[in-house]
This record gives C-alpha cells, sequence and structure tokens, in this order.
C-alpha cells in the first residue's frame, strides 16, 4: 500500500467517524416548533392538547387533538401534520383548573420524561374558558410571545408567581414543599390576564391566593424586585431590598417559626405633609396583619407553599420529614413580624388645585 492510498483511507475514515453527528440532520423549514401546549380536558377523550406555533411572519398556527394520554395526542397532531412536531423550543405549558384540580401529576411527569421538553420550562394554569385563551391572539408579532408573560426579562411583575416544570416536578414529589401555580385567562388587550395564584397540595389545586397576597408570597420567597405596595389611600412604595430571619424552635406542642421581614423601601406615592415615620408604622401594622392573615389562609388549605418544611429539614429524622405535610405542618405556629425602613421619597401626590400647591409637589 503506497502512501497515496493510506492517507485516502485515513482521510475516508475520518469522514465515517464524522458522519453520525449529523446523519438525523433535519431542515428547519420542515418543521412546526411549538413554544406553547395546552393542556385540557377532551369533550371525548381524557386530554385535549393544544399546541401554539409562532411563524416568521408573527402569526400563530394552533394544532390540537384530543386523546387518552399526552404523548398520543401529540402523536396524532404530528400524524395529520405536514411538518414534523419538535418540542424542543416548548416554552410555556398551560393547564387547564379543571384539570389541575384533579391532579396534575401525569402532566408533569411527561414533561420531566420527555427528552425534547426543556425542564426550565415555565408552568401556569388557565382559569376560565381553556380554549378561548388558547386561541387568543393580539396583534400578532414576532416580538410578542405567551412565554414573554412570565420571562423576569420582558412582562413578569413581583405580583406574579412563576414555576417552572423542574420545580413543579420536584415539589409534587416533595414530603416538606408544596407549590404555587400562576392562573390565567385571557386578556381584552393583552394576551393574557394574571387572575392570582393556585395553591397546590401534592398535585392537586386546593385553594388560591390573590394578586396581593401573591406579592406577599413571592416577597417571603425572595423575589420582591420592582415590586410596589400600596399601604394607605394615595400612599405606595417600592422595594429597594429585603432580609429575611427565620427563628425556629421545635416543642412538645410542634414545630413553631418566628420570621423577622425587613424591607428597604422608598415612597413613590404619599400625600403631602405625612411624615416617613408614619408611613413606615403604617406599612409594619399593615404589613404584618396580612402577612399572617395570608399564612393562616395557606396553613388551612394544608399546603406548605412557603416552603417551611425545607426550614426545619436539616433539624428533622426521616420519619418526621415523611409526616411533615400530614402531622406536623398541620401544628406548625407561624408569626411574622415586619420592620420597614423608608430609605428616601421620589415625589409626592397631591390633589394640588393651583400653581402654587403644583410647585411644592416635587421636592426631590
Amino acid at each position: 500500500m503506497n502512501m497515496r492510498i493510506a492517507k485516502a483511507l485515513i482521510v475516508t475514515l475520518v469522514m465515517l467517524l464524522l458522519l453520525p453527528g449529523c446523519w438525523d440532520t433535519k431542515d428547519i423549514n420542515k418543521q412546526y416548533l411549538p413554544v406553547v401546549m395546552g393542556v385540557g380536558k377532551g369533550a371525548t377523550e381524557k386530554y385535549k392538547v393544544i399546541l401554539q406555533i409562532p411563524d416568521a411572519l408573527g402569526r400563530t398556527q394552533i394544532l390540537e387533538k384530543e386523546s387518552k394520554s399526552i404523548s398520543k395526542a401529540i402523536d396524532l397532531i404530528r400524524t395529520d401534520s405536514e411538518k414534523s412536531i419538535e418540542l424542543v423550543h416548548l416554552r410555556l405549558l398551560l393547564i387547564d383548573r379543571k384539570v389541575a384540580e384533579e391532579g396534575i401529576e401525569n402532566i408533569i411527569n411527561f414533561a420531566v420524561r420527555a427528552n425534547d421538553i426543556s425542564i426550565k420550562g415555565l408552568v401556569g394554569l388557565i382559569d376560565g374558558d381553556f380554549e378561548k385563551t388558547m386561541y387568543h391572539q393580539i396583534s400578532p408579532t414576532p416580538e410578542i410571545s405567551s412565554y414573554d408573560f412570565f420571562s423576569q426579562d420582558a412582562g413578569w411583575t413581583p405580583n406574579q408567581s412563576i414555576v417552572r416544570i423542574w420545580e413543579a416536578y420536584q415539589n409534587q414529589n416533595s414530603y416538606t414543599e408544596d407549590m404555587a401555580i400562576p392562573m390565567l385567562k385571557n386578556g381584552e388587550r393583552t394576551l393574557f390576564t394574571f387572575k392570582g395564584t393556585a395553591v397546590m397540595r401534592n398535585d392537586r389545586m386546593v385553594g388560591t391566593l390573590s394578586k396581593e397576597e401573591t406579592l406577599l408570597f413571592n416577597l417571603f420567597k425572595g423575589k420582591y424586585t420592582g415590586g410596589t405596595i400600596e399601604v394607605a389611600q394615595n400612599t405606595s412604595v417600592l422595594i429597594q431590598d429585603a432580609h429575611i430571619k427565620h427563628q425556629t424552635q421545635w416543642s412538645e406542642k410542634g414545630p413553631s417559626i418566628q420570621t423577622n421581614v425587613v424591607l428597604d423601601v422608598v415612597i413613590t406615592e404619599s400625600p403631602e405633609g405625612k411624615g416617613n415615620r408614619v408611613i413606615e408604622k403604617e406599612m409594619q401594622e399593615e404589613l404584618s396583619q396580612q402577612f399572617n392573615k395570608t399564612v393562616r389562609k395557606i396553613q388551612s388549605l394544608k399546603s406548605d407553599v412557603l416552603g417551611i418544611g425545607m426550614i426545619f429539614r436539616p433539624q428533622l429524622s426521616e420519619e418526621k420529614i415523611k409526616e411533615w405535610k400530614t402531622k406536623w405542618f398541620p401544628k406548625l405556629e407561624q408569626n411574622i413580624n415586619v420592620r420597614v425602613n423608608v430609605l428616601n421619597e421620589i415625589y409626592f401626590k397631591e390633589s394640588a388645585n393651583n400653581n402654587e400647591n403644583q410647585e411644592q409637589m416635587i421636592k426631590k
């Protein structure tokens, strides 16, 4: 064998080694890439699966099928589709509230086990007309997508809860924490309207939190950036920073926890003449009351969405960890105390009726 033939064989061998890396490459123009998948109750089957597929022109194509399982419904969509269906770009999983009240374990397990769905995708519940919400569109443009509603780089605010697929899977299988899922319905001039937060116990929806309670929930979880709290009439503050410390005890009666929340805020609206100390006192009293009221509501639902069990977990035996939700969480004594520091003032709000008063409005 001469040197020329040997080089040709080496080049051929290298090409054969590289070939397995791209032998199954598909033309992107021959693929549908859904970004939103809705799972609701079917008219004749257990599940109805609806896929939202955006195109380059900003329009959204809708494909749907019903079946006894989610994977079969997607397979039926693939069967009737002129292009292949790839779920690698799926960003948002929306579930009908009626399904959530019966349990979402199968849906979350499917999303985790499916090799082509990212577990970083977001989960939401549709509280209202499921099909109307899934088919709802507004002036479609490439810049507007359903998942932007929850994106922390786009439309998300601390008034909205947020949970990803991997977090939902973790919480539904956790002994010491439950999940909270945002609830939506179709908007009139926007894609969605946020309705509150679904409180889950294991994989079933057992209650709801309002928008105001959701802000406190996010604050407790440390997701407060940009949050605005309305304290009293004409008085609002913007949260700049928050420090949360827990003190736990375990007595014969069971677990107890004292949570101290320190908020650094700036005043965004306030009547002229209302001092910072007065605002701080009002905020401390009102927020402490609202926090403890929300905590009692959550505890009455027997759902540990605040993750209190995770705080106690390092000091629990394996037996107590397994008994946390059923035996120890219902006995939990929890109290939250809020302290507020006003850093500065942005501007005052006052019903000025003349130029002289208007000049006094802007002070800083």
